[in-house]
């Protein structure tokens, strides 16, 4: 059976965030969202959302996953 791998989300640093494989708890992958995050990052499916301040400006930024590269910037007001 082919599985795709499920993982979670936890805050790091106040600009990071540790993506962990849910089905052993390691360490998979550490984001850096460039700038503080303000909201706890959140995964659904390979996509994971976090809000995020920077130069005074918030925005929710969506991640792809397993490789963590951004799909999409949202500036919120």
């Amino acid at each position: 059976m082919n599985r795709t791998k499920q993982f979670i989300a936890q805050q790091g640093s106040n600009s990071t965030v540790k993506v962990f494989d849910a089905g052993t708890g390691q360490l998979y992958r550490v984001i850096t969202v460039g700038g503080n995050i303000v909201s706890q990052p959140y995964i659904s499916g390979s996509v994971m959302t976090v809000t995020v301040e920077s130069a005074g400006r918030k925005q929710v930024k969506t991640y792809s996953l397993p490789h963590g590269g951004l799909k999409s910037t949202i500036p919120v007001q």
